[in-house]
């Protein structure tokens, strides 16, 4: 703890040097561990890299960063997953997001791609862009993250929601058909009634109580 203090205070390192420091340690910290459930939320000095972190955030902007900067950023921010402090963070920068969400799209950890995608929903009035991007994530190759982009889309009443849900619907998928009707029913789709009849009759549990729970919200 004293020598990640050290870091913050040490004028002869840049703002990039200190958040590599930090970065390897969690690195080197997360090796011991086992990845369990909340098993980030354990590390100790998620204050000191939150500090860095904003930061690097307000007072720099991507033309300024290096592959390893962006890496760094987009590492620790999928290992906050839990807590979504930094993804937060990053919300009050919203080029730097753009560029970042951007960065992220391929990214390997899925839970720094699903963060991005619901993320964006916080800046898409103000920029347009944000609903690019989030459609991009709602092709992801996980099927969680397509669900919280495609929820995304109906929370900004995408114009491509409805065609994204009815997607969902038919991989049969039960959480994407949950989503589905969530997308429909948010965006007020005249289709909404359709996949309610379905839905009444699904072999899926969830399914079918989503649908009863909407019902009785029209109601």
């Amino acid at each position: 703890m004293k020598e990640l203090h050290r870091i913050i205070r040490d004028s002869s390192k840049d703002i990039y040097t200190k958040l590599d420091e930090l970065v390897n340690d969690f690195w080197e910290w997360s090796k011991s561990q086992k990845h369990e459930y909340e098993w980030e939320t354990e590390y100790d000095n998620w204050t000191t890299i939150h500090t860095i972190f904003s930061e690097l955030i307000e007072t720099t902007g991507p033309s300024y960063w290096s592959q390893k900067t962006i890496h760094n950023l987009l590492y620790i921010i999928a290992k906050d997953h839990e807590c979504e402090i930094l993804i937060n963070n990053l919300c009050e920068s919203p080029k730097s997001f753009l560029f970042l969400a951007q960065e992220g799209l391929f990214h390997s950890d899925l839970d720094v791609r699903w963060q991005l995608a619901h993320y964006l929903i916080k800046i898409s009035e103000h920029y347009s862009e944000a609903e690019e991007v989030i459609l991009k994530f709602a092709d992801d190759r996980d099927e969680y993250v397509r669900r919280r982009a495609m929820l995304a889309l109906g929370y900004i009443k995408s114009q491509y929601a409805e065609e994204k849900a009815i997607i969902a619907w038919n991989t049969n998928l039960e959480y994407q058909r949950i989503a589905a009707l969530e997308v429909l029913y948010q965006i007020k789709s005249k289709k909404l009634e359709h996949y309610l009849k379905l839905a009444l009759n699904s072999e899926f549990e969830y399914v079918r109580s989503n649908a009863e729970r909407i019902i009785n919200d029209l109601i």
